[in-house]
């Protein structure tokens, strides 16, 4: 099949729309799209056009591009459609999917989705529902391979055939009597041992393994770590409970980047195109209001306390937005580092000091050069001011102190927030705004007040 939607003959609203066109010469248009492109492209039609899609494909295909859809689209097309018509699709999910659509039902419908499985597929949901979806256990598939060590590579073999689907077929897991993980082999190990070979002399006894109410995110971490594919999760008494497979661990990846990425721009929501706007807009306003705060505080600041130093030279204003630009932009930086290396792993709470001091020197170097180029630009456009030079020790200084300042501040929040066990993404973009203008403008009109700048000379307004 092939992955690229160009292969489309036409607009997915232009083959809907083709007269003549009966339900087996649309499965065969569709059948050229791949699932996960064919969910994005269902974003352009409307409700009763994804309905008649669905209602043409096969089973199979059907239930790919149902767990690639955005949730309440999900949801949509299972009120409308019924249980009773997508049962055979929702049946052929991944188990966690089908979870994640029974959690966003009514308790009502829950029963009858439930009814509509295969029992067995039934039992592994409601397995994965004891367990948060954020977490190992959530995302897990219970459709692995589990054999005993006393099982020969034949016998193993005969096992995997149209037992599980392929992509849980890279890994075979040992267990006991009891179900304990005692090792894996994985699949082209096998296939080079004779069919004679028990497992367990073959097998992998050192298994990297996660509990089930570990979070998704540090299941991820682990994967990266130790480059696994798979990683078994097992309860207290080792027996395995499931597998979380390389597609969920890369799901995970991207969720967490993208999640992290719309927390520190100040918005609790990923899928932000597919939320109503009132939603959208009571999700930003508190971040859009808590940043407000700060700026009108730091209005006050000036009003109060450097406002003859503004009113005698007024030249000084003129140059705050250089200041607190490039300070903001210096903390961004060090908190977007410091958090994804927090996310990958390659940082730790326990590093604090050596992070500071790394900063801090970036914070000196950024500083001395953009203070630099800032006091020169300033010098040049304002040289027929009488106190030109003071104006550059004062934009010089005040950068050099906002960047170190921030470079710091933007680094150590992360690591606080992480080690107090909370998310550093979620408040440390419009912290570090507000703690870079109200120390960079603090810092520069105190310093220009002590240098005693006034409007003397010309070139300003008095």
């Amino acid at each position: 099949m092939p992955d690229d939607e160009s292969e489309l003959p036409g607009s997915l609203a232009d083959i809907l729309e083709r007269e003549g066109l009966d339900r087996e010469a649309l499965r065969r248009c569709l059948a050229l799209v791949h699932p996960v492109d064919l969910a994005e492209l269902l974003d352009d039609v409307d409700l009763e056009d994804r309905i008649r899609i669905f209602d043409v494909l096969e089973a199979a295909f059907a239930a790919q591009v149902l767990a690639a859809m955005p949730h309440e689209y999900k949801i949509e097309l299972v009120d409308k459609i019924g249980e009773e018509k997508l049962g055979p699709v929702i049946d052929r999910m991944p188990d966690y999917a089908v979870a994640d659509i029974i959690d966003r039902l009514p308790a009502h419908r829950e029963a009858k989705l439930l009814a509509k499985l295969d029992e067995e597929h039934a039992d592994d949901i409601h397995r994965l529902r004891q367990y948060d979806e954020h977490t190992a256990g959530g995302r897990m598939t219970r459709n692995f391979v589990a054999v005993p060590g006393t099982f020969t590579a034949g016998e193993v073999i005969k096992a995997i055939q149209g037992s599980v689907d392929s992509h849980t077929v890279d890994f075979i897991y040992v267990v006991d009597d009891e179900g304990r993980l005692r090792g894996v082999a994985s699949l082209p190990k096998l296939m080079v041992h004779a069919p004679e070979d028990l497992i367990k002399d073959f097998m992998r006894s050192d298994v990297t393994f996660v509990g089930p109410t570990m979070d998704q995110e540090e299941v991820a971490q682990i994967a990266q770590k130790y480059h696994l594919r798979h990683v078994p999760v097992v309860d207290n008494d080792m027996k395995l409970l499931g597998v979380v497979t390389l597609q969920d661990i890369m799901d995970v990846i991207q969720h967490e980047a993208s999640e992290d990425m719309m927390k520190m721009a100040g918005s609790a929501m990923v899928d932000s195109l597919q939320t109503p706007t009132f939603k959208r807009f009571k999700l930003r306003l508190p971040w859009l209001f808590l940043t407000l705060g700060g700026e009108l505080f730091i209005a006050l600041v000036i009003t109060k306390v450097f406002r003859k130093t503004l009113e005698s030279a007024a030249v000084l204003a003129a140059f705050m937005p250089a200041i607190m630009a490039t300070g903001g932009n210096v903390g961004l930086q060090s908190t977007t580092l410091i958090i994804r290396g927090l996310g990958m792993g390659t940082i730790r709470t326990g590093m604090v000091l050596r992070v500071m001091m790394s900063e801090l020197r970036l914070g000196i170097m950024l500083g001395v050069t953009c203070g630099a180029a800032a006091a020169a630009a300033a010098m040049i456009l304002e040289r027929s001011h009488g106190q030109v030079f003071k104006l550059g020790i004062a934009i010089f200084t005040a950068m050099i102190s906002a960047t170190c300042a921030t470079s710091i501040v933007g680094a150590l929040e992360p690591l606080l927030l992480h080690r107090l066990k909370l998310d550093p993404a979620t408040a440390c973009g419009p912290f570090v705004t507000m703690f870079n203008d109200l120390f960079g403008t603090t810092i520069y009109f105190l310093i220009a007040m002590l240098l005693g700048f006034s409007s003397a000379g010309g070139g300003a307004p008095g």
